[in-house]
């Protein structure tokens, strides 16, 4: 035991010379990933002068607030983040039921065509129908201008159907063939053996439906024609590209005591893509323990 208690690891000199050079990489990444992300929530948080005179780095110079109250009381910032928030969270509760449902028969059933069954999924993600016809598609079927052409549009996608299939591969075949003994279906089965083992995978996939329908901006430009309906991707849009301060009511500057600035000043706009950031941040913790294990597990088998 004594011997144990003075027994040190020891790594060569190539591994602690690739554990420096790995260390600096991934230093020199997080702060070409962070500044953008802090110097966004600076400007947002500083007053009009050094803003103008680009004199903000990381760190709010002339701390204000006003900025995060003028986006606070727009009700069309309020009304688009709705809209996004209902059709990434409906969207992602209707596409895993809809992914399970795809996944199940590849992982546990054994029937005529299922060959052919996997390729025309598999055929799905190499090739599409292009914009127009799913714009004719989703005008034949009523829903141009409804937040449900959103949901619809985007339900399955093949990628999250293989990565589910992975992962209930993993689950023992003998749970399932048990459970049709006793006389369960393959829905009771599904929803009620195999989905809540499948939690991992689910909720990383999850968070992959949400983030895309919540960074989405193509869809809603092409199925969406009335400003209430808009998504807030088409909000920022307008307001940080176009500078409407017009449609959304938002005045020139972040204080009252600065004057001779653009329509929209800068710090509203990046006021403005801080919040859209929020509910991001809000919910990914929630997925966060699922999210490595559920990528691993569902890459374990192909």
């Amino acid at each position: 035991m004594k011997a144990m208690r003075n027994y040190k690891i020891t790594y060569p000199r190539e591994g602690r010379i690739f554990g420096i050079v790995n260390y600096l990489i991934m230093i020199l990444l997080l702060i070409a990933f962070l500044y953008p992300l802090l110097n966004m929530a600076a400007i947002s948080l500083s007053s009009d002068v050094p803003v103008l005179r680009s004199e903000v780095t990381v760190y709010p110079i002339g701390l204000t607030t006003a900025p995060y109250g003028k986006i606070i009381a727009n009700a069309a910032i309020w009304r688009s983040m709705f809209n996004s928030v209902f059709v990434a969270f409906a969207g992602c509760a209707l596409s895993l039921v809809m992914v399970s449902i795809a996944a199940y028969p590849l992982a546990f059933a054994d029937f005529w065509g299922k060959k052919a069954y996997t390729l025309l999924l598999i055929f799905t993600m190499w090739f599409q129908g292009g914009i127009i016809p799913t714009f004719m598609t989703i005008r034949n079927l009523g829903l141009h201008n409804s937040l449900w052409s959103l949901i619809i549009n985007g339900l399955l996608t093949a990628y999250y159907v293989v990565i589910a299939r992975s992962y209930f591969q993993s689950i023992p075949l003998s749970m399932v063939e048990s459970a049709r003994i006793d006389g369960a279906h393959d829905y009771r089965i599904l929803f009620g053996i195999i989905i809540p083992l499948s939690k991992p995978v689910l909720a990383t996939i999850a968070l992959w439906i949400i983030a895309g329908h919540w960074n989405d901006y193509l869809n809603p430009l092409i199925f969406l024609a009335e400003r209430d309906k808009y998504t807030l991707q088409l909000v920022l849009k307008e307001i940080v590209l176009n500078s409407d301060s017009s449609l959304y009511g938002l005045s020139a500057a972040a204080s009252s005591n600065f004057s001779g600035v653009a329509d929209l000043g800068p710090q509203v706009r990046n006021a403005a893509l801080v919040v859209s950031m929020i509910p991001m941040i809000i919910f990914y913790p929630f997925v966060q323990r699922y999210f490595v294990s559920g990528i691993m597990l569902g890459a374990v088998k192909g």
